[in-house]
């Protein structure tokens, strides 16, 4: 009852929001760009049927493990696609998590403090918004709460079934998140330090090979047949260059500070009960793992809110234990009234809980329209703002173009420039030229493919990318209203707000014809 309750209520409107559109940092208004580079990502592999190496516009996507898009493509395929089908799998991990919390709880607590704790976790605004969209957060959080239950209902892991649930949830999230997928097996090592009664030191090692049984035959995959880009991408690029010196930052605040602000902003009631149930109850296995979840994300050296969302389901564990009406009759029912009419009526505050959509994204109308022509043109897109919705639609070829002044960038160990995914403006001009070159670059890395080469077009200035659009006819361009030319001759110009479509009058052999 609980869980399909939390299905529910983690459900309603989940549908509705538009791709890529709600706030993955609700303080900074910073959209969850990664849903639609997921969501490609599992449509693609519904499609292609390549189901152990993932690809993003062409290329291969071997930043993360491959957990979130074998459920959402499982997803697609038995459902289509559409967005809900998309986030299904962190719906269901979000019922699930809420399920293990009451589960939990109802070993020590009354029914009424089980179910307070459940309801703790739901209204919380990033737990429930990050289950609600189709990014790696919500499954993590699961699978790490699965492995602390599987610890807390045997904490010397003494039975098998426990050690085998623990190992199994560390290495599904290893196969969801990379290194923060040892974020459950970390906190069992903390814990056998601070517990009387932890599990030894073997059962420990016992549970780091159940993990490493089933995440390592994928990365053993990929290092044997992609061993360039796995280790470029994978290795130096997501966890190292990302993790120790990330080229840029989404604020500039001090990186304690900027987690402090968002905890406190997101839920300050939920953080304040549950430091009271930390003072009243001291659960030593909770308290191990809030220490690690944010060591971890001071740790990582780029800034992300979602990267809180693992300790969510420990803070509402300690302030079931602290709340004062959780024993009392009929309190849950007040307790649910109050956090899911309060928190409803708030709208898109921080703390609020976000039935509706929480920010409308003018071009994704815009470019689902232009889907619905049908044509068989590149669509290139300038100075995009659709944060990567146009991946996930039925167009035969995207590009981006950025305007970018800079001479110099900064060189990451998987080198878009060297490979030809990312191109200048000049470049892109004498692409027929560039291209058995590029080619045989990707070839070299395993990669036996032209589609990715210029999806990136960088321009350093106005002209430039007016030169650009003047001098390939045979694409589509969609354009800030004040960058188009008007010339009239070159493309047609349809207006979309303040951004235009200037549609190649060139025709394409795949086009449909018709009329905008």
């Amino acid at each position: 009852m609980v869980f399909f309750a939390s299905l529910l209520v983690l459900g309603i409107g989940a549908g509705r929001a538009g791709i890529a559109t709600a706030y993955v940092d609700p303080q900074a208004r910073i959209q969850a760009q990664d849903e639609a580079v997921y969501g490609s990502t599992s449509r693609g592999m519904a499609e292609r049927g390549d189901w152990l190496t993932p690809r993003f516009l062409g290329r291969y996507a071997l930043y993360k493990p491959p957990a979130l898009y074998w459920l959402s493509a499982a997803s697609v395929k038995a459902f289509g696609w559409h967005t809900l089908s998309l986030r299904l799998p962190s719906i269901v991990a979000g019922a699930a998590t809420a399920t293990l919390t009451f589960c939990w709880l109802s070993m020590t607590e009354s029914l009424a403090g089980a179910l307070t704790g459940a309801l703790l976790l739901l209204s919380s605004h990033m737990f429930f918004v990050l289950s609600r969209v189709g990014l790696t957060d919500a499954l993590l959080t699961f699978e790490m709460t699965l492995a602390m239950f599987a610890l807390a209902r045997d904490p010397q892991l003494v039975s098998r079934i426990g050690l085998w649930i623990c190992g199994c949830a560390s290495g599904a999230a290893v196969m969801t998140k990379g290194l923060a997928g040892l974020l459950p097996l970390l906190t069992l090592a903390l814990f056998c330090l601070l517990s009387r009664e932890r599990p030894g030191w073997a059962r420990l090692a016992q549970a780091a090979a159940i993990t490493a049984a089933v995440a390592l035959p994928w990365h053993l995959w990929q290092l044997y047949q992609h061993p360039r880009w796995f280790w470029a991408e994978y290795v130096l690029t997501e966890h190292l260059a990302w993790g120790l010196g990330p080229p840029s930052q989404q604020t500039e605040e001090m990186h304690a500070l900027y987690y402090l602000k968002r905890l406190v902003a997101v839920d300050p009631v939920l953080l304040a009960w549950a430091l009271v149930g930390i003072a009243r109850v001291r659960p030593r296995l909770l308290i191990a793992w809030i220490v690690v979840i944010l060591a971890a994300v001071l740790a990582f050296q780029y800034r992300n809110a979602s990267y809180l969302m693992p300790v969510f389901p420990a803070l509402a564990m300690l302030a079931a234990q602290a709340v004062p009406l959780a024993d009392a009759r009929g309190s849950v029912l007040v307790l649910a009234l109050a956090l899911f009419a309060g928190k409803a009526m708030a709208g898109h505050e921080p703390w609020g809980i976000p039935f509706a959509p929480e920010s409308v994204n003018p071009s994704h109308a815009a470019l689902d329209a232009y889907a619905a022509l049908h044509r068989g043109n590149t669509l290139i897109l300038v100075e995009a703002d659709d944060q990567f919705y146009s991946a996930d639609l039925d167009l035969p070829h995207v590009r981006y173009v950025d305007l970018d002044p800079a001479t110099e960038r900064r060189k990451f160990p998987l080198d878009f420039e060297y490979l030809g995914v990312t191109v200048t403006a000049e470049q892109f001009a004498r692409l027929n030229e560039l291209l058995p070159v590029f080619e045989q670059r990707l070839r070299e890395w395993n990669l036996d493919s032209s589609e990715p080469i210029a999806t990136v077009i960088v321009a350093r200035s106005a002209e430039e990318i007016a030169t650009l659009i003047h001098s390939h006819p045979e694409a589509d361009f969609y354009a800030p209203a004040d960058w188009a030319p008007r010339d009239g001759g070159v493309h047609e110009v349809w207006e979309r707000g303040r951004r235009v479509f200037l549609l190649s009058r060139v025709m394409s052999r795949r086009m449909v014809v018709k009329g905008p």
